[in-house]
């Protein structure tokens, strides 16, 4: 008798590790194969290409040192921070910007997309024109979507 309950305790013990390591085999499947998966479906094409050029057409500053406008950040967290704080509503955790790490843009002005990061949330960019050109900022992604305009780069001669 004693020895069947011996048998059975071992038993009972390897279907639990057997278990136990089919449930930790299963959740190591899925934190490698889903963000392997989820590098598949991210589209390229949906962001903007770097190299290309953009002019604000609405939104402008009308004055460089104050007054509403298009903003452009010195550091990419600072424009992480505010997109996020947008984005999800978190204004208690807003981080404050200092406005000499700020420029404002004026109607017109031209950018260049050098990169981008955080999955197209923020693009670093170039400024072509203004006070500020050849310098290297950060915009939010959704403020190009909205506020500017891509160059078109087909000759006019033909």
């Amino acid at each position: 008798m004693f020895h069947k309950i011996k048998s059975m305790h071992e038993l009972i013990s390897l279907k639990n590790v057997k278990a136990y390591m089919f449930k930790r085999i299963f959740l190591l499947g899925l934190f490698v194969i889903i963000p392997f998966a989820l590098g598949f479906e991210k589209d390229e094409s949906e962001y903007p290409q770097t190299g290309s050029i953009w002019h604000l057409v609405k939104n402008g500053s009308p004055n460089l040192s104050s007054g509403p406008g298009q903003v452009v950040y010195f550091f990419s967290s600072d424009a992480y921070q505010t997109y996020r704080s947008r984005k999800f509503q978190m204004w208690d955790q807003f981080s404050s910007v200092d406005s000499r790490n700020l420029v404002r843009l004026q109607k017109k002005d031209a950018i260049k997309i050098l990169d981008y990061k955080f999955e197209g949330a923020i693009y670093k960019v170039e400024l072509l024109d203004g006070f500020h050109k050849g310098k290297k900022y950060y915009l939010i992604g959704e403020e190009l979507k909205k506020n500017f305009e891509e160059e078109n780069n087909q000759d006019e001669n033909v």
